[in-house]
């Protein structure tokens, strides 16, 4: 169970539209993301942002497995600064919102699929 204080951070993407579903904010101003047609990679600065101004809370980022690579980095950052953030990042191994369309409209899944790579733990 997420605490009553903790403030959630929603980089763009499928995985955090599907989450919006289920995961509640506890309160006002506890559920941040880039918006609809948002940008993908915003989780971290945003999470940044959140820890910085409420150090005593606790800050979770919902991740897409795309969008955690455009600012999963970040991380470097909190540790440098001591700003405990924990992420979590679903994985369906493809840019979902892409192929939806894609794969329907043109029988094709190129460029969607996402690499199997070490960082899986499978090859």
């Amino acid at each position: 169970k997420l605490p009553d204080d903790a403030i959630l951070v929603a980089d763009g993407g499928d995985f955090v539209g599907s989450a919006a579903y289920i995961v509640r904010p506890r309160g006002p101003l506890q559920w941040l993301d880039p918006g609809a047609f948002g940008t993908l990679g915003v989780g971290g600065g945003f999470a940044l942002g959140a820890k910085v101004v409420h150090p005593d809370r606790p800050v979770y980022i919902l991740w897409g497995d795309g969008s955690s690579g455009y600012s999963i980095m970040e991380y470097d950052t909190f540790a440098r600064h001591k700003l405990p953030v924990i992420g979590v990042i679903g994985n369906d191994a493809c840019w979902t919102q892409i192929a939806r369309e894609q794969i329907p409209m043109f029988d094709s899944s190129v460029a969607v699929d996402l690499v199997v790579s070490l960082f899986t733990g499978k090859l």
